[in-house]
């Protein structure tokens, strides 16, 4: 069953405030809640910050949890990038959608985001 999908994404934000304002508009573009499950500044880029997310999902079928994913995913940015699961036995599914390579998002601020979902 694929209960939830996992979502992070770095976003030029100034603080948590920032970051719950912005999650807050991505979250008025999917049928569900969203929950802030980490936050903190990005190393690498300080003017960032890593944001990760969990949003219910609720389906048993693979193709329908990366379907619905996927419907959710382009209501937030497009293009998304897929990787396909690495065994046939594992049922993971990731997309990675970035500005820097010409992603465009809904939401102003999202540099980069990406979504796992998982059959656990």
């Amino acid at each position: 069953m694929f209960e939830t999908i996992r979502w992070r994404c770095y976003a030029q934000v100034r603080d948590r405030r920032g970051a719950e304002r912005l999650v807050g508009r991505v979250e008025r573009l999917l049928p569900g809640p969203l929950e802030i499950q980490g936050y903190e500044r990005y190393w690498k880029f300080p003017d960032l910050a890593e944001v990760r997310l969990v949003s219910p999902l609720g389906c048993s079928a693979p193709e329908r949890a990366l379907l619905t994913t996927l419907q959710w995913a382009w209501k937030i940015a497009t293009p998304w990038s897929l990787r396909e699961p690495e065994t046939a036995t594992a049922m993971e599914f990731e997309g990675i959608a970035a500005a820097n390579v010409g992603a465009s998002f809904t939401v102003p601020g999202i540099e980069w985001m990406e979504f796992a979902i998982a059959d656990r």
